[in-house]
């Protein structure tokens, strides 16, 4: 009889207000993005566990919206090129999303101002997920770690290759 695989589905909310999660099974865990470099690289290959080859990894696309600061849209950047060169450090590849895409999915309206689907979100991550602590850091990172697991890894995606 062949073992099946479990896979570890790690999402990534990119930013220092920005969050870490990996679903396996019925387990989460989740945390806010770490301020160090060295801290968010042990957290990750904390959550890759005995069998790297098991991550599915997903994290999300964005940039700096035109509103930013320059200052905050480069420690933006900065943030999301770390994630990047720790999943590459550890030969994880890394799919990215963007926002609309796992959003619609989940049923988030277009529309709502940024506090508001702040909220929506984080109320969606705990109706979701209602033993796992969410909070505004982690409700992002969580659902895409839900639509890593839920849609975007199925077996019948071709991004599952």
């Amino acid at each position: 009889m062949a073992k099946s695989i479990t896979y570890r589905y790690i999402g990534i909310d990119p930013g220092k207000s920005g969050g870490i999660t990996m679903v396996e099974g019925n387990e989460v865990e989740t945390f806010k993005c770490p301020d160090r470099t060295i801290d968010m690289a042990l957290l990750f290959y904390s959550m890759l566990g005995d069998e790297p080859n098991n991550v599915k990894l997903l994290m999300e696309k964005v940039w700096a919206r035109p509103n930013n600061a320059t200052r905050s849209a480069f420690t933006y950047g900065v943030n999301y090129g770390q994630w990047l060169g720790i999943a590459a450090a550890a030969e994880i590849h890394m799919y990215t999303i963007l926002p609309a895409e796992w959003m619609t999915s989940i049923g988030c309206k277009k529309g709502m101002d940024y506090a508001d689907r702040k909220r929506w979100l984080k109320e969606k991550a705990k109706e979701l997920y209602p033993n796992c602590k969410v909070t505004l850091y982690t409700a992002d990172s969580i659902l895409i770690a839900h639509y890593a697991k839920e849609t975007y890894f199925n077996e019948k995606s071709p991004k599952s290759a």
